[in-house]
């Protein structure tokens, strides 16, 4: 068995859902979560990033779509 794992006879689900939340919780307290300053930059950094790529699909549809209108309508 690994080290730093609870041991149990029980191999039955409940033994099993125990383990797993005693796992989780060990580890989400190893977690350095971020802070406010670090959230709000990457979170501006990710709609930025959005929008612009929006405006490029935007673009590159409006573009196809009147190349196909013209091929069609000629």
């Amino acid at each position: 068995m690994e080290e730093g794992r609870p041991k149990g006879g029980g191999t039955g689900l409940a033994q099993k859902v125990s383990v797993f939340l005693q796992e989780f919780k060990t580890e989400m307290k190893k977690v350095t979560w971020p802070g406010r300053k670090e959230t709000v930059s990457s979170t501006a950094v990710v709609i930025v990033t959005v929008l612009i790529i929006v405006l490029f699909l935007g673009l590159v549809d409006y573009a196809l779509g009147r190349i196909v209108y013209s091929v069609l309508n000629f």
